[in-house]
This record gives C-alpha cells, sequence and structure tokens, in this order.
C-alpha cells in the first residue's frame, strides 16, 4: 500500500512540475494564490503536552462553525490549493471533522493531497473519524497521509503528552490505522517531537517504530507563538550546547543509514544544517510565496513566524491575503524571519517545487552515507 501512496504522488506532483518551475520564480515578483494550506480547525486538545501550549488556548465558542468554514472556502481565494494539512490541537475533537473535509474537498478543486495529524488518544472517537476520512478520500481521489504522535515509548510517551495511558491509547489508534491500510491505500505512520525531555529516549523510539513496522518522522522541536503558542516554554526545554549537538548527530545519522530518497531525509538535512551553522536557514520553503494558515477562529497568517493579517469570516479571505499590508508583511518575514527559520512545514512540498535545493541535498546526502560507509574500513586499519 506505501509504495501505491508514493506512486499516485509523484504522479500527480509531476504533472504540476512545469508550472511550479515557473512559479517559483514568478512568485519574487508577485503575488500567487497559495497552493499549500494548513488549517487549525481547533485548538481544542485532548493532550496536555510539555513542548506545546495550544491547548491552553482551546475554546469551542471561538472555533469557526461548519457553515462559517463552508463560507470561508467558498471564496475564490483557495482555487489552487494542491496540498492540505489539518492540525490543531486535536482534530477529532470536533464531531464535525468528517464534514469540516467533505467541505475542503469539495470547495478546493485543484487539492491532491490531505494530511491530517491525530495524537490518537481517544480511539473510540478518533478511529471511527479517520476510517471514513480515509474512504471519502479514496473515493473522491484526494490523497490521505495521517500520523499519530508518539513522543516516547510506554511511560516517557505520558509523560510528555500528560495523560495516564497515553502510550496504550495511542498503540490502540495505530493498530487500527495499520489494519485500515489492507483496504485502503493512504500514507500511515507516527511523528515524535525531539526536545530535552525525551532526548534519551530517541533510539528507543526508533527502535519501538522499527519492531512495529511503523514509518517514523522526527521534528525537532521549535518554538513559534502563531502556531503552537510556546514561545515562553523555550527557556525551560529547548536542548542546548550538549544536547543539541547530541540531537545533530541523531537526524545525521538517519540521513546516513535510511534510505537516500526517503523524503524525511530532506528535513532532517535541515536540522543538522541549522544546529551546526548556528540556525542559519538554507532549505527552501512553500510558504514565502504559496502558503497560508488558517486559524479556528478565521485568522488567516502566512506561515507560523506571521502575525495574523486579517480574518477569514469577517472579511474576504481573498481580498486578506492580496492586500497591499499584508503583501508587506510577508516580505517583512521572508527577510526578517525566514533566515533563521527552523519549520519544517510542507519541506517535501517545496523541494517538488523548487528542484535545486534539493538536488543540492541529494549531493551532500549521498557524501553523509559514503562518510559513513568507509568508517568501519577506517577502524578495522586501526
Amino acid at each position: 500500500m506505501a509504495q501505491v501512496y508514493a506512486a499516485k504522488y509523484l504522479a500527480k506532483a509531476a504533472l504540476s512540475a512545469p508550472r511550479d518551475f515557473v512559479n517559483s520564480y514568478v512568485g519574487r515578483v508577485t503575488p500567487l494564490y497559495p497552493t499549500v494550506l494548513i488549517f487549525h480547525v481547533t485548538f481544542v486538545c485532548d493532550a496536555r503536552c510539555n513542548m506545546c501550549s495550544n491547548w491552553t488556548r482551546g475554546n469551542r465558542k471561538e472555533d469557526m462553525s461548519l457553515e462559517q468554514i463552508e463560507q470561508v472556502f467558498s471564496s475564490p481565494l483557495w482555487k489552487r490549493i494542491e496540498n492540505a494539512s489539518i492540525s490543531g490541537g486535536e482534530p477529532t475533537t470536533r464531531n464535525d471533522l468528517v464534514d469540516i473535509v467533505r467541505v475542503m474537498i469539495d470547495k478546493l478543486p485543484k487539492l491532491r493531497k490531505l494530511t491530517l495529524n491525530t495524537t490518537g488518544l481517544t480511539p473510540h472517537r478518533g478511529i471511527p473519524m479517520l476510517t471514513k476520512i480515509v474512504q471519502m478520500c479514496h473515493e473522491r481521489g484526494v490523497i490521505f497521509s495521517t500520523r499519530v504522535s508518539v513522543d516516547g515509548v510506554g511511560d516517557m510517551h505520558n509523560e510528555v503528552r500528560r495523560v495516564k495511558r497515553g502510550f496504550d491509547k495511542a498503540e490502540q489508534t495505530i493498530a487500527a490505522m495499520k489494519e485500515l491500510q489492507k483496504s485502503y491505500p493512504f500514507n500511515f505512520g507516527i511523528s515524535t517531537t525531539i526536545f530535552s525531555m525525551n532526548l534519551n529516549d530517541a533510539e528507543n523510539i526508533l527502535a519501538w517504530a522499527r519492531r512495529e513496522k511503523l514509518d517514523i518522522v522526527f521534528n525537532m522541536v521549535r518554538f513559534t507563538e502563531a502556531m503552537l503558542g510556546n514561545a515562553d516554554l523555550a527557556k525551560d526545554i529547548k536542548p542546548v550546547n550538549a544536547e543539541e549537538q547530541r540531537m545533530r548527530e541523531f537526524f545525521l545519522e538517519r540521513v546516513r543509514h535510511d534510505p537516500l530518497l526517503d523524503g524525511q531525509n530532506y528535513i532532517y538535512m535541515h536540522y543538522a544544517d541549522m544546529i551546526g551553522n548556528g540556525y542559519h536557514r538554507m532549505a527552501p520553503c512553500p510558504f514565502q510565496t504559496q502558503g497560508v494558515m488558517l486559524n479556528p477562529d478565521g485568522g488567516m497568517f502566512f506561515c507560523e513566524n506571521s502575525d495574523v493579517v486579517g480574518n477569514a469570516v469577517t472579511e474576504d479571505p481573498a481580498a486578506v491575503y492580496f492586500k497591499q499590508a499584508s503583501q508587506e508583511h510577508r516580505n517583512y518575514i521572508r527577510d526578517e524571519k525566514c533566515p533563521t527559520c527552523l519549520s519544517p512545514c510542507q519541506m517535501n512540498v517545496a523541494a517538488i517545487k523548487q528542484v535545486v535545493p534539493y538536488a543540492k541535498f541529494l549531493v551532500r546526502a549521498s557524501a553523509e552515507k559514503r562518510r559513513a560507509a568507509r568508517r568501519p574500513i577506517i577502524a578495522a586499519a586501526l
């Protein structure tokens, strides 16, 4: 099933490659309609994570209703969205999540891939929802990808998420998704955020994922008020000095030993680079020219470093996006924030849309693999 998923995604991506190549240059001089969207459907969450504070600002009364969401996505702004991500908070805390996905598929005519991250902590509610979404995407020809967050094995996960039996509950959701893959082709795996609290468990998580035959994505903790509400946590949980170097080596080891064309290696090299060079970003980002984010209350912003530039419920989303003040703010973000931004959001999409940086990565990753392959020879000689 995983091979079918990958083949479908690459085939669809190839069809837009010529346009993407042109847009990568055009977008530098004139605003483009967005092709990438992250929609936080709610900040309400069933976890109390040590590295994220979105749960502290969850307020169901402020979330857009289904009718408002349908109104927002009726704007022509979204007519070229190809990749959409549903995030939170925890998306499955919304009883109307399946209907939200239906609205998005109906209103985004160019949508080719939909992703959704979940805690997996309420399997009795989440599994039926995810099953219906998988079935819907399959019927509508939309590629679907979902991951369950796992930040440790056993008690470590429970401590990070501050949920009793959290690991057991996540395992139930994982088992159900693995079983569902036998019937429908969709991408499934787990995601792990590495920070000071669970850094020592990183190799343990990797070994567990391999035993369970789970695709795993490691994310480096980052601090952004707009997206995670966690800027004030940096002083307590950000890895520094020796911990930081251990994290860098962990990501480089993934590049050295995982398959060269594994899409996550591009992100891991990005993390290692930024730790090694004092946080100077070298990787491309689609949000510079083709991305937009939407908050539960309708607030619109360009990326996780951006201020909210307007509200899609009270204003026309296209007018908010294209107005001069908004585009000036995007330019400010690109000039002042992008050079040190750690975010991996949709970086693999950027690789497809900006071929040259990805080609450079392949050269460097190949060199890392050769260096790793020489180590046993050198050790034997000594």
